[in-house]
């Protein structure tokens, strides 16, 4: 069946607190490249953060940036992390009774959308390519019933999850 995005998530429905008081772990938009996340930046305060330290995430939500969206600074929610992150991305929330939320994530971090919205960017009135949260929720995605998303999910998932462990073991390798 075919939705927008609109019609299955919700985007940036949660911000931190500004009396949040404690540890602040800030993941801006260079931090996440193709799935990974790298060098949070800790502040003991959120007066100390940068202003742009603003957006929160869930486990099952999707972060992608809205500047320059060829760099593929996208990345999936899989554990409770603390992280407050730019408003340089936009958090996805699925809902779960539409969509799987890494089915989902396997559609937004596809080429074709990459591409679509480093097109859309690219007509952007700023001096870099960039692209709104309404430029992602208007998209278009056909999606099968959640049987087979959870089945494709499923099984992408697990060949993601070897990819990185082997990673791991290899990066352990390097002297």
């Amino acid at each position: 069946m075919k939705y927008k995005i609109s019609e299955l998530v919700s985007i940036n429905s949660k911000a931190i607190k500004k009396d949040y008081d404690g540890l602040i772990k800030y993941i801006d938009t260079s931090s996440v490249n193709n799935g990974k996340f790298d060098n949070p930046r800790t502040y003991s305060t959120l007066h100390d953060a940068p202003s742009r330290a603003r957006r929160m995430a869930s486990v099952g939500d999707t972060v992608i940036s809205t500047v320059r969206p060829n760099m593929k600074h996208i990345g999936f929610i899989s554990e409770n992390n603390n992280y407050v992150y730019s408003t340089g991305f936009a958090v996805v929330s699925p809902n779960r009774k539409l969509v799987d939320p890494y089915y989902l994530y396997l559609y937004l971090s596809s080429a074709f959308v990459t591409k679509t919205l480093q097109s859309i960017g690219e007509t952007s009135t700023s001096t870099y390519p960039s692209i709104k949260p309404n430029d992602i929720g208007n998209l278009s995605v056909d999606i099968p019933s959640m049987k087979e998303q959870t089945v494709v999910a499923k099984r992408i998932r697990l060949l993601d999850e070897k990819i990185k462990f082997n990673n791991r073991i290899n990066d352990n390798l390097v002297v």
